[in-house]
């Protein structure tokens, strides 16, 4: 009886330690596990897109402003933005680029090219607009 059991137990300790499928982030971010999960959801990937970058002292948070709206498909008429946040995670990634867009008017130049992955915040909003955030997965200056 003691052998069952303790082959039984050990059964149980192996299956939950080598268990293939734990609580991973998903590399792809389709579940947004890469920036706030439980308050964003995946929208869309994005490459190359020009980009202007504002941030402190002009605004309280680093921003990236796009040449276009996203998303490409929005899920209703005027539900898209041509502004988004950085998630927290892939802040360090624009160290070293400097500031291109430091005021409220639109952006006349888009010096930085990225591509990453685009969330929008899930929970309540004050406008039916989408408040996006975006994980860096590179940026580069423009040729």
């Amino acid at each position: 009886m003691k052998r069952k059991l303790v082959s039984c137990a050990s059964a149980l300790f192996f299956l939950a330690v080598f268990n293939c499928k734990r609580d991973k982030p998903d590399p792809e971010c389709r579940d947004a596990s890469c920036c706030l999960p439980f308050f964003n959801a995946h929208v869309e990937y994005i490459q190359d897109e020009p980009v202007s970058l504002t941030g402190p002292p002009y605004f309280s948070d680093y921003s990236l402003n796009f040449s276009r709206k996203f998303p490409s498909r929005p899920l209703r008429e005027g539900y898209v933005s041509d502004r988004s946040g950085i998630c927290e995670k892939s802040l360090y990634k624009i160290e070293g680029f400097s500031l291109t867009h430091k005021s409220k008017a639109e952006p006349d130049s888009f010096p930085y090219r990225v591509s990453g992955k685009l969330v929008d915040w899930t929970e309540e909003k004050l406008a039916d607009l989408p408040i996006l955030t975006l994980y860096i997965d590179k940026i580069e200056k423009n040729n």
